[in-house]
């Protein structure tokens, strides 16, 4: 699929090698960390920062005077400006880099093209400049699943893709050989590492806050139809990552499938009406059906996510989860840590 996209050197510092390694006594491994100041990337660079002998952080943003990049730096990261849109800043960001991990958004520009090409050009940079493990937050491919467009989630399905493809040792480079005659099969391979994230709880007190019917009455609107959810914090995703580090080659080619734990509907709104008794939290019963019909933007891909999830498809692995992260939050505790916050999205939805 992706033959056309590669535009890569094929010399000796452009090879990763599936034997790559690491050792401890190298002394810290520098880290690349895109997204940073949002809320994936940051708690993965708030946790790798914990642990300056081994990690050196550099967090990659296009606003580097922002309040959380000002935060990132007092703890000890690397700020370093780089856009996805443009090639010779990523291989600056990641020039010297052992490990990057990538995350893109969807949601800033709602182009599915553009978030994949903006992918590829930092695989292409890590590649380029010899990055040795990439971590990427990935998504299966909802289209081929339920027959619907599901742009936030299909793009980085094509990005994996990519990633695949590239490391495949048996992928037809025939397609190159005008361009790169020298390249051969040898020539393809790295070493990544796929997350793929369950419903984060941060939605709840963002976009899919539970919304205001009347007073002390809210609707927590999501349609399950008698499903249960897999669900995660994403804060909780920054240990993991120090798991996978601590043994790289245990995960190299590795797809992981992430989930803290699975609600049902009824779960989730019990859970509400514990944790907030000044209040009634309801389910309304909304069907995906519905949801499409809504006439925010992106309702149609929030509409097809959510059918996925009810597929049965979205195969997440809570052991795997707690193995990578034995302290990950359940829903309860959650929100009993994050209180405040769902307080004052509450006080928004008024």
């Amino acid at each position: 699929m992706f033959k056309n996209w590669f535009r890569r050197d094929s010399s000796e510092k452009y090879k990763m090698g599936c034997g790559s390694s690491f050792d401890a006594s190298d002394g810290p491994r520098t880290v690349v960390i895109f997204g940073s100041t949002g809320l994936l990337g940051g708690a993965i660079a708030r946790r790798l920062l914990q642990e300056p002998f081994l990690y050196k952080v550099r967090c990659v943003t296009r606003r580097s005077s922002s309040e959380k990049a000002r935060q990132l730096a007092e703890h000890g990261a690397v700020i370093v400006n780089a856009d996805l849109g443009e090639t010779k800043s990523l291989e600056k960001a990641l020039e010297g880099a052992d490990i990057m991990f990538l995350t893109t958004h969807y949601w800033d520009e709602r182009n599915k093209e553009k978030e994949v090409i903006k992918g590829l050009n930092a695989i292409d940079a890590a590649i380029q400049c010899g990055v040795k493990h990439i971590i990427f937050n990935g998504s299966e491919n909802v289209k081929k699943i339920i027959g619907k467009e599901c742009n936030h989630l299909d793009s980085k399905s094509a990005i994996e893709e990519y990633i695949r493809e590239v490391d495949n040792p048996s992928v037809d480079v025939t397609g190159l050989n005008h361009v790169m005659p020298e390249v051969t099969t040898n020539d393809i391979g790295i070493n990544f590492t796929i997350l793929r994230l369950p419903f984060w709880l941060e939605n709840f007190y963002s976009v899919f806050k539970p919304h205001k019917l009347k007073h002390a009455v809210y609707a927590v609107a999501l349609p399950l139809e008698g499903c249960e959810l897999d669900m995660m914090s994403v804060e909780d995703v920054g240990e993991v990552i120090a798991s996978i580090l601590r043994r790289p080659r245990q995960y190299y080619g590795k797809t992981l499938n992430l989930s803290a734990e699975a609600l049902s509907m009824e779960n989730i709104v019990d859970t509400f009406n514990r944790h907030f008794d000044n209040r009634k939290f309801t389910d309304p019963k909304i069907r995906v059906k519905d949801m499409e019909k809504f006439q925010f933007p992106g309702a149609k891909d929030l509409a097809a996510m959510f059918e996925f999830y009810q597929s049965g498809e979205a195969v997440r692995d809570i052991k795997l989860t707690r193995k990578l992260n034995p302290h990950a939050m359940t829903f309860d505790r959650w929100l009993s840590e994050n209180r405040d916050k769902v307080e004052e999205a509450l006080r928004e939805a008024n």
